[in-house]
């Protein structure tokens, strides 16, 4: 939906954005740009949620709008309609014909509510309970919320389930009084043409010019230099003037102790109370339009350059994960790679990228399971100290449960300085089969990674099935960096679907049988095929009725 056809929503008492603070004044009016059409599209929406015949049907449908809100303008959509959504979504999984366990969905529960906190960024700047608590009490929200949060997102156990339900619902009656009905009571349409942008804010500047900087390092970097006088030979112009500027206002010795200075910088600039609404589309956007970063791919795990880049990244990863915006960095690269008006060297990037976050999160998983197992074994063991906000420094205890578990710690990014970390990352079925539909070549490693991650688990033999699915159609040592497979692919934009993967299994011999068979039976070229069955050559396999077709009974 483009700007022009947009329709703004004037509002006597209270801003699109529930977050903001709203004035008292009946006389003051404030025009916003809403991802509706108009205000009947709005007031449809709130019937399907809140309506007195609303339903598990008619709240899909609003799902699927807000969706389509969310696309209209995904950085204007107000974070309470969001922050609905992600309720209603996990309670709608909710019944009693679920495929989820009772685990399951106390973990979508927990990160839904979690999500819930993060839509209020804009409020909720620091990590200080103190104010975190002043804010509830002045949006109205019971301090347990507040408690609750706090265990979700750094308990080691989770909340019960039913305390969980009981929450979700309290939050969504709250959304309902804040946000809802203040909305239908106060909106109103007016013409696009009165509609004026705003400019882009002094947060959103300064995390892009630290991105810059940071991005103009790491190409030095990678390139081999090793302080301002050696990048002159790799770089000039104004990309090299703003680096040499930040260079030389810290005083480094180094162009490698840029990065972890921006990533503290950057993570402080998050803390501070900058009352400013969509943090994390800000840092994703930045992010999004560094030039360097998108042009590595193809880097193989063995390098001693796959060594130097990731060890470069690794503090900014970690401020993305420990402000909760990982997440949508992750989705940003998907969209990416299946995208196929994108250039094919920003895909390929975005899959390499999109790959080694799965694998520092497939690392940490497995690391917080043996973490697990030796305290199940010896309750005695001293804890490391934990830190909620530590970029940089690693605990002794969790480098040697990397270590153990085989987990290259220069090559993999790490996402944690300890395993009481409660993040857990999971995909749903339904995600990956959607992500199969546009599945190519730059989206197959992801989705075989992605593979591991998805709730409820899948089984050794679906996990086997997926993977030939994508083998096959991709072939299994498809490498999207590879100069060869960019030329192959240069002018390859279909879109595949599932049923297209499963057609080309048929075409190269793939059975389903093969595939969940663990062991084919050896067969000459003699045997003979009834229907299913294949004549086994063994002495005896005709003393059994069940080696027999039926008219040699």
């Amino acid at each position: 939906m483009h700007c022009d056809k947009d329709i703004s929503m004037e509002n006597s008492q209270i801003s699109n954005d529930p977050l903001e603070s709203f004035s008292q004044d009946s006389t003051k009016r404030r025009t916003v740009v809403g991802p509706w059409r108009n205000v009947s599209e709005f007031n449809k929406v709130y019937e399907w949620l809140f309506g007195d015949n609303y339903s598990a049907e008619t709240r899909q449908q609003a799902l699927s709008q807000i969706r389509i809100w969310n696309l209209r303008r995904s950085t204007q959509c107000p974070a309470a309609v969001l922050a609905t959504a992600v309720i209603v979504e996990v309670q709608q999984k909710d019944h009693p014909d679920s495929i989820y366990s009772d685990d399951d969905l106390q973990t979508l529960y927990a990160n839904a509510f979690t999500r819930f906190f993060n839509f209020m960024s804009s409020i909720m700047q620091t990590h200080n309970m103190r104010t975190m608590y002043q804010t509830a009490k002045e949006l109205g929200l019971e301090s347990f919320v507040v408690d609750l949060r706090h265990i979700c997102a750094h308990g080691q156990v989770l909340p019960p389930l039913q305390v969980l339900r009981n929450t979700a619902e309290y939050c969504i009656v709250w959304l309902h009084d804040y946000y809802w009905r203040t909305q239908l009571e106060s909106m109103r349409d007016v013409d696009a043409t009165r509609i004026r942008r705003k400019d882009r804010t002094e947060l959103d500047d300064k995390v892009s010019t630290l991105c810059d900087i940071f991005d103009a390092a790491l190409e030095g970097h990678m390139k081999g230099a090793i302080n301002i006088k050696t990048l002159k030979r790799h770089m000039h112009g104004k990309r090299f003037h703003n680096l040499k500027e930040y260079y030389q206002k810290y005083n480094f010795e180094k162009l490698q102790d840029i990065f972890d200075h921006i990533a503290q910088e950057l993570y402080g600039l998050v803390k501070r109370d900058i009352v400013i609404k969509d943090v994390a589309t800000i840092y994703v956007g930045a992010l999004l339009r560094m030039r360097y970063f998108f042009s590595v791919s193809g880097i193989e795990d063995s390098s001693a350059e796959m060594e130097s880049l990731i060890t470069a990244n690794q503090t900014l990863f970690r401020m993305l994960a420990i402000n909760g915006f990982l997440d949508d960095f992750f989705y940003a690269l998907i969209d990416i790679a299946e995208s196929p008006i994108v250039e094919a060297t920003k895909r390929a990037s975005a899959s390499f990228w999109a790959v080694q976050i799965l694998k520092g999160f497939k690392a940490f998983r497995q690391c917080k399971q043996m973490y697990k197992a030796e305290m199940d074994e010896n309750t005695n063991i001293k804890e490391p100290t934990f830190s909620l906000n530590n970029l940089k420094e690693i605990s002794e205890g969790t480098r040697e449960l990397y270590i153990y578990s085989g987990v290259g710690m220069k090559k993999t990014l790490l996402f944690g300085d300890h395993f009481r970390r409660p993040w857990v990352w999971v995909f749903e079925r339904d995600f990956l089969e959607e992500r199969l539909e546009a599945a190519n070549e730059y989206t197959a490693p992801i989705l075989k990674g992605i593979l591991p991650l998805i709730v409820p688990a899948l089984s050794a033999t679906e996990m086997q099935t997926f993977t030939e699915l994508i083998d096959c159609y991709f072939n299994a040592n498809t490498d999207v960096g590879n100069e060869k497979s960019k030329k192959q692919n240069k002018d390859n934009v279909n879109v595949y679907t599932a049923e297209d993967l499963l057609n080309q299994l048929k075409k190269n011999n793939i059975t389903k049988m093969d595939i969940e068979t663990d062991e084919d039976p050896e067969c000459s070229e003699n045997c003979k095929t009834y229907g299913l069955w294949t004549e086994v050559e063994e002495d005896d396999w005709k003393s059994s009725p069940l080696g027999r077709v039926p008219w040699e009974l």
